[in-house]
C-alpha cells in the first residue's frame, strides 16, 4: 500500500471516533472540495471547446484537434456539426 492509500485508510478508521458534528463538517468540506474540482474541470472544458472551435475554422482534422485540446473525437464531431448548422 502506498503512502496515500495508508493515509486514506487511517482517516477512514479515525472517522469512526468522530462526533456527528465532526463527521458532518468533514462531509461538507469534501462536498465543497468536489464542487471546486468540478468547476475547474468545467472551466478547462470550456477553454478546450473555444480552442476547438478556432481549430475547426482553420480546417484541422478532428484527430489533430483532439490531440491539441484533449477533447474526445465524438465531442469534436458534435461541435463541428453544430458549427456547420449555424
Amino acid at each position: 500500500m502506498d503512502v496515500k492509500g495508508l493515509k486514506s485508510a487511517y482517516q477512514e478508521a479515525d472517522r469512526h471516533k468522530w462526533t456527528k458534528e465532526e463527521l458532518e463538517e468533514y462531509e461538507y468540506s469534501r462536498m465543497r472540495e468536489t464542487d471546486e474540482i468540478a468547476e475547474k474541470l468545467l472551466v478547462e472544458e470550456k477553454k478546450a471547446m473555444a480552442i476547438a472551435k478556432k481549430l475547426i475554422k482553420r480546417k484541422l482534422s478532428n484527430e489533430e484537434i483532439a490531440e491539441d485540446t484533449g477533447l474526445d473525437l465524438e465531442m469534436i464531431e458534435a461541435l463541428r456539426n453544430e458549427m456547420e448548422q449555424n
